[in-house]
């Protein structure tokens, strides 16, 4: 038997997305640039916290609310990866092959990692090169994407704690094959060689598939992820009609085989203007937008009157607002406190943390959020 998952998982995140009764919405953040971090410590951040983008420490200095999770990894990347070589190097750059096979110029003469690098080429151009980089990188009978059955009876264990909570990712059908040929050789691929975009997000989707196909029946999976970044500030990179053709049915497939285990919330991860593209990860059972890109045009009041609350947010908090002043800061987050009151919302910052954000100011931040969180009781279905 499954768990019944809305009354098993007892922690704010799961309660405040699936419209139960809850205290207050989480108080929690996406993450944080490493050059924040740097940056912080001279302002008082402790020396000895990590320059990690997500790292539990971190969270837990700034008071924030971290449930307990089971992560079940499945093997989806490259295996083995590209081996790194340098290709020309001079005094100011450095051409690389880098592990996943693209070839980067990097400005050494500009040490922060930050800066972008330019792209040379990519792994991928048609069908030969993706068979070669499949058959090389990602065989699916890889002894390296079979799941020791062992985890298995340690998720169980775990699931004991009523506030624990087992997410998984399951990849980018958008996102890897760009990162295998590039945004604009992928664009027009759609139109030149279909037959290659559908083959390499069939690869994605067997992935997938593999590793959800070996979780024992009674695991639950209670918060499913995907990554595809694949909108800008003016809508998607690519058209809802392709996304529909090429995406949706792919998007399917895998959502019910997650559906076997009972998950109720699954996450997309797209900076840019998802609006066009909102509905249809809605229509494919993706019902968690995230990280709802103030200044990427996402506006999540009208999405939410679009689409009701079948569609969940997390995110939503304009960043740059806290490079301002107390008073900016009060005003975004009481811009968003309507929303958390309607409920299916955590609101945190549109992404992860910019180094221009001061350390007081974030933690400010944190404490008006906190404020606003215990003032503000979000709907829920059983206070109906």
């Amino acid at each position: 038997m499954h768990k019944e998952i809305g009354m098993s998982v007892i922690n704010r995140w799961m309660r405040t997305l699936l419209y139960q009764d809850v205290d207050r919405a989480p108080n929690t953040e996406f993450g944080f640039w490493q050059e924040t971090i740097r940056e912080w410590k001279p302002q008082g951040l402790p020396d000895d916290l990590p320059e990690d983008l997500f790292d539990r420490r971190l969270k837990l200095y700034f008071d924030m609310d971290v449930p307990p999770t089971v992560d079940i990894v499945f093997k989806l990347d490259m295996n083995p990866p590209y081996t790194v070589e340098i290709l020309e190097e001079d005094e100011n750059t450095r051409v690389e092959r880098g592990e996943n096979g693209v070839v980067l110029r990097h400005f050494t003469d500009q040490p922060d990692e930050n800066i972008v690098p330019q792209f040379i080429s990519f792994p991928v151009s048609n069908m030969d090169d993706f068979k070669r980089m499949r058959d090389e990188h990602f065989r699916l009978d890889d002894p390296a994407r079979t799941i020791d059955p062992a985890i298995w009876d340690e998720v169980r264990r775990k699931l004991q704690n009523p506030e624990c909570m087992v997410q998984c990712r399951v990849g980018s059908i958008y996102g890897w094959p760009r990162d295998w040929m590039g945004m604009e050789h992928l664009a027009i691929a759609f139109y030149e060689q279909p037959e290659l975009v559908e083959a390499m997000m069939d690869l994605v989707v067997d992935l997938a598939l593999h590793g959800l196909k070996q979780m024992p029946d009674d695991i639950p999976i209670h918060y499913a992820t995907w990554w595809e970044d694949m909108c800008f500030k003016n809508g998607p990179l690519i058209s809802p009609k392709l996304f529909k053709e090429f995406m949706l049915p792919r998007y399917k497939t895998v959502m019910a085989e997650v559906a076997k285990h009972d998950c109720q919330l699954s996450e997309v991860d797209s900076d840019g203007n998802i609006t066009e593209l909102a509905p249809l990860w809605l229509e494919a059972g993706i019902n968690v937008m995230m990280p709802c890109e103030v200044t990427g045009n996402t506006d999540i009041f009208q999405l939410r009157k679009d689409h009701g609350r079948e569609m969940r947010f997390t995110g939503g908090i304009d960043k740059m607002e806290l490079t301002k002043d107390e008073k900016a800061i009060d005003a975004e987050i009481d811009r968003v406190a309507p929303l958390v009151a309607d409920g299916g919302f955590i609101p945190h910052l549109d992404h992860t943390v910019p180094p221009v954000v001061p350390l007081d100011n974030f933690w400010y931040y944190m404490r008006r959020k906190q404020r606003m969180l215990e003032e503000v009781k979000p709907w829920s279905k059983e206070s109906e």
